[in-house]
């Protein structure tokens, strides 16, 4: 589509008439300038929440895992150790959006970047795998999350981290901060995989190891190794997770601190043994590892239809909940622009604070005991449960 601009002429003499029209002029070209700027920009460019971000180098990792990393981005991009982004992605003329963790450090490392493992059957993980390069563009939503590590020049720890899997990437993001702050911390990395070629990080975790040869140690666990594997074999188990700590030299239970990534299965297993052997609740930290792929949507039994009233950036809207429907699909019904990633409870992507009334939430495991406390709850799995709910998001 072609656009006119009508240039605008002043009256009065042509001295005064001619320098107004250079400046009418002038200001034509800022707002044309300006307006094709703006109409590039994705759709939430006006709010806070969301960037755009601009590929600079996609890098190899494995044969089904790549590692975007983005260019600076324009305005401040500010984000902790250990949470992700959410990716809104044009895929087949629909809006997609998938949250995958950043893998790099906001105390050492310049530009930003996240690592995408491919899922079979994935829309997401296959278009960014197979489409995306250096110089394409897409927005993301602010960084978000409390699977988070908050290094501290001051603090003399003994950090266990297991991964298992892309449940590395995170995990990639702690070890490069602490190691940035902390000059005295110890950190020792189980890192579960199916052989040596799904390692990813595998150079990376190299360089780690040999700039921090004293202070990082790093036990790979592989579960279908080949035969020229010299390392540990098999998977996760009470036996492992015991070798892990006498590695570690983790005496005492109190003082170290636990992160753990992976599928459900074995960060549960790894759970149990340190609350078996009475490392504290607080100190175990766990990433709720979940295919974006599946758009699970929340299971409300009530029958009755609640009016909301939803607080977004500062203003107030009155969004209509229909029974069995959840209050971040009706506000998304009505044209609300919110914040939403996995849409199963897992991600907070769409946490809210609750701050009159009260909800049915079907899923919370996404939220921190603090978060709870404090009243947030998950918009994409809950639903009112009475009148005179009052949320409050961003």
């Amino acid at each position: 589509m072609v656009m006119g601009f009508v240039l605008p002429l002043r009256s009065g003499n042509f001295g005064i008439g001619f320098k107004g029209r250079i400046a009418d002029f002038l200001k034509t070209i800022d707002f044309m300038f300006k307006f094709l700027k703006k109409k590039n920009k994705g759709k939430h460019a006006n709010s806070n929440r969301y960037f755009e971000l601009k590929i600079k180098e996609v890098r190899k990792e494995t044969g089904d895992t790549n590692t975007l990393v983005f260019e600076k981005p324009d305005r401040p991009f500010h984000y902790q150790p250990g949470q992700f982004l959410t990716l809104i992605l044009p895929i087949d003329n629909k809006e997609v959006r998938r949250s995958y963790s950043l893998c790099t450090s906001p105390y050492s490392d310049e530009n930003p970047a996240i690592t995408v493992k491919r899922v079979e059957s994935g829309i997401v993980s296959n278009y960014l795998n197979d489409h995306m390069k250096a110089g394409d563009t897409f927005e993301v939503m602010e960084a978000a999350g409390h699977f988070v590590a908050k290094p501290s020049a001051d603090q003399k720890k003994k950090y266990l981290l297991f991964a298992a899997g892309s449940g590395i990437t995170p995990i990639m993001s702690i070890i490069k901060s602490i190691f940035a702050v902390e000059t005295e911390s110890d950190i020792t990395l189980v890192y579960q995989n199916r052989n040596e070629s799904s390692i990813i990080f595998q150079k990376e975790l190299a360089d780690i190891k040999s700039k921090y040869v004293d202070r990082f140690i790093q036990v790979d666990l592989l579960s279908q190794p080949t035969t020229e594997w010299k390392g540990q074999k098999g998977r996760i188990n009470a036996s492992k997770i015991h070798e892990a700590l006498e590695v570690a030299g983790i005496k005492n239970m109190e003082l170290a601190e636990y992160f753990l990534c992976g599928p459900t299965g074995f960060m549960q297993i790894v759970h149990d043994v340190l609350i078996e052997l009475k490392a504290p609740e607080h100190n175990i930290h766990k990433e709720s590892f979940y295919s974006g792929e599946a758009n699970a949507t929340a299971k409300i039994t009530d029958e009755t239809a609640f009016d909301v009233e939803m607080i977004l950036d500062g203003e107030s809207h009155t969004v209509h909940v229909p029974a069995k429907k959840s209050i971040l699909d009706a506000a998304l019904d009505q044209g609300l622009d919110m914040p939403f990633s996995c849409q199963s409870g897992f991600c907070t992507a769409c946490r809210g604070k609750l701050l009159e009334g009260k909800v049915d939430m079907n899923e919370d495991e996404g939220l921190s005991e603090e978060e709870k406390e404090e009243g947030y709850i998950l918009n994409c799995v809950s639903h009112p449960a009475g009148p005179g709910v009052k949320i409050e998001v961003g």
